[in-house]
């Protein structure tokens, strides 16, 4: 008799087990197929999309460069996470922004079919990590992007139109305006920042 209780407690946690695991399974990881252009023309080129969607999803990723759009308190602190020259002061795309730094909008993420529905958001050259990575910068050697939530987007190519897979929840979770509609500001000093887009 002990050795049938024995047997069915064990049975028992073991389903309960794979109840748990099954209540576990994480969603978020899935991905989606995107696609990052430069501007409409690379996007209607890339014959991916129609020409309607490439230019109505371009302007709204346009409309939320300015909050989305990362603010840094200094042109070092800025080009550290986007590249030298990738970087301009805040006032001139938003007066919000006013003694900030920003980085420039390298172009926009969008699904790779109109089924997906995934919104469409402006983009960032994001700096390669190490030094020798960053002197390559200059003959090819991308770091890919982010976006204004930190959301990383490593793509198959660089420039004009790139293809990607993202973790859904990376672009789907995301609240327009990241960080930069709230006017927090990064610094070198910041431990968030440097974490927030992976270095």
């Amino acid at each position: 008799m002990k050795r049938s209780q024995t047997v069915s407690l064990v049975l028992l946690a073991g389903a309960g087990a794979a109840a748990f695991g099954l209540a576990s399974v994480d969603h978020s990881q899935d991905e989606e197929d995107v696609r990052v252009y430069a501007d409409p023309s690379a996007c209607i080129a890339a014959h991916v999309r129609s020409d309607a969607d490439c230019r109505s999803e371009y302007d709204i990723a346009r409309a939320l460069y300015p909050t989305a759009a990362p603010r840094y308190a200094s042109t070092t602190d800025c080009e550290a996470h986007h590249g030298p020259g990738h970087c301009v002061t805040g006032e001139s795309v938003a007066e919000a922004a006013r003694g900030k730094f920003i980085p420039v909008m390298a172009g926009y993420v969008i699904g790779a079919t109109a089924e997906q529905k995934l919104p469409p958001q402006p983009v960032f050259d994001h700096a390669p990590k190490s030094e020798t990575q960053q002197a390559s910068h200059s003959t090819g050697f991308h770091g890919g992007y982010c976006t204004g939530s930190g959301a990383r987007i490593w793509t198959t190519g660089y420039g004009r139109s790139s293809a990607a897979r993202v973790s859904s929840a990376a672009l789907r979770g995301s609240s327009f305006g990241g960080f930069g509609s709230s006017g927090r500001s990064f610094s070198s000093h910041s431990s968030s920042s440097h974490g927030f887009f992976g270095g």
